[in-house]
């Protein structure tokens, strides 16, 4: 098959999900056009299947920006048409979900479209309300336009459902044969971390004041991996940001994590969580759409829903070490019964399948 992939957001989780998605599917030829980030990585090439090939989608911006918009959608429309024999057109995260079906519209490929947010834009919280309601407008309006929705949790797929989209969903899955056990040099400190860009949604106003309820504990640490705009939120001297860096050195930093915390104000379904789980980390987690279908209470971890629930599900665990090896490798246990690449690549080959059978 011949798959089209169309994603705005080339960096973060968005692009973890490509990388893993197109490497287990990569006897299937794979064309990505792509935005570029900040954090998009410079050698992005490297992690993807040999023959792919790669359009740059120079127009493309994240916000709503009407000129420059329409300029990336007669940009998209022409790199389409430029494509010969396409099976499927995958869409990845919300602008290229509305300009990707709008584009197959205008060329005749609706029914071809598979369209996945990872985290619908209607789920921001650092937007007004009446730009939500733009939001959830434009989703519904590209809904009409043809194609699957394919939510990447239970949760988000019930959100797009209760705004009268039709939306299944596909749980995010990862390849987990880790058996890697932290190093030892620091097996006397509690380490907290997370991982994400530094950004409004990942919330580092309350991991910055969780922290800084630690200071008092010079055997408790906290390790945000990642960067972005508002590192300057990050100032709790018992803080280390590590800067971007590759998909490997982040599996390296995680590996050394007590307790995986997210404080995010939303999610689709966070591939980072999953990492974590399969490193055996136990989760305290924020108890928003994706993270939520991430934690059994109590099992692998607990969510949390403010700043004094944080702190005491915290306590719990740097109080109890022993629950942190049992919940960790519960985390293990669950992304390998129900989290895995094989799963979701599988559900996704058979919705291309059926898909390119139908046209």
């Amino acid at each position: 098959m011949k798959i089209v992939h169309i994603i705005e957001s080339f960096a973060g989780g968005s692009f973890s999900f490509l990388v893993k998605l197109t490497n287990k599917m990569s006897n299937n030829e794979h064309i990505i056009i792509h935005g570029i980030r900040e954090d998009t990585p410079k050698n992005f090439q490297k992690y993807f299947p040999e023959k792919t090939k790669f359009y740059k989608w120079n127009s493309a911006v994240r916000e709503i920006n009407p000129k420059k918009d329409f300029l990336a959608l007669i940009e998209l429309v022409r790199i389409l048409k430029s494509i010969n024999d396409i099976d499927v057109i995958h869409l990845h995260s919300s602008k290229a979900g509305f300009l990707g079906r709008l584009s197959a519209k205008i060329l005749g490929y609706e029914s071809r479209v598979i369209y996945t947010s990872h985290g619908v834009s209607f789920l921001r919280e650092d937007i007004s309300k009446f730009k939500k309601k733009i939001f959830i407008s434009l989703e519904k309006l590209a809904y009409l336009l043809g194609g699957q929705v394919i939510a990447c949790s239970k949760s988000e797929s019930e959100i797009f459902n209760k705004y009268g989209i039709q939306a299944k969903y596909i749980n995010n899955g990862i390849d987990c044969n880790s058996n890697i056990l932290r190093n030892k040099k620091k097996l006397n400190e509690i380490l907290i971390g997370t991982v994400g860009r530094i950004t409004y949604a990942k919330n580092p106003q309350l991991f910055n004041q969780i922290a800084k309820k630690f200071l008092y504990r010079k055997d408790v640490k906290f390790l945000w991996i990642g960067d972005g705009e508002l590192r300057k939120e990050l100032n709790s001297p018992n803080i280390k940001i590590t800067g971007w860096v590759d998909l490997e050195k982040v599996k390296n930093y995680l590996i050394d994590l007590d307790i995986y915390i997210s404080t995010s104000l939303w999610e689709g379904l966070p591939l980072s969580v999953l990492e974590a789980m399969c490193f055996s980390k136990p989760l305290i987690l924020s108890n928003c759409v994706g993270n939520k279908d991430l934690v059994i209470s109590g099992y692998n971890g607990f969510l949390f829903n403010n700043f004094k629930e944080a702190i005491e599900k915290l306590n719990n665990l740097i109080e109890n070490k022993s629950k942190l090896e049992i919940l960790g490798l519960n985390s293990k246990k669950l992304v390998k019964e129900k989290f895995t690449i094989d799963k979701m690549v599988k559900e996704y080959e058979n919705l291309y399948k059926t898909i390119s059978k139908n046209y």
